[in-house]
């Protein structure tokens, strides 16, 4: 597939793994069932890209719009099908 759905997941600095392993569980719940559709990407929360998104300490982006800082797996799925539906993309 040429043309995929970004989903970039930004992680907090200097926070022990373990308190973002409910959100990035979440996360990888909804990307997980349209893999072939999305370009999963992760990012510090103190990068340039953070910065362009408005993310300072953890957030998700599908497409160009921030769900915010914990979204539910259900806020972000609703978001991938909207982007896929968008721009006619075939998800298997």
């Amino acid at each position: 597939m040429s043309c995929k759905i970004p989903v970039m997941v930004f992680l907090a600095e200097g926070v022990c793994g373990c308190s973002q392993t409910g959100f990035l569980g979440r996360v990888q719940e909804a990307v997980r069932k349209y893999r072939d559709a999305v370009n999963y990407r992760e990012y510090s929360a103190g990068s340039e890209v953070a910065k362009r998104y408005g993310v300072s300490y953890r957030g998700v982006v599908v497409g160009s719009k921030s769900l915010g800082s914990n979204p539910t797996t259900t806020r972000i799925e609703e978001a991938i099908l909207r982007e896929i539906e968008k721009y006619g993309i075939e998800a298997v």
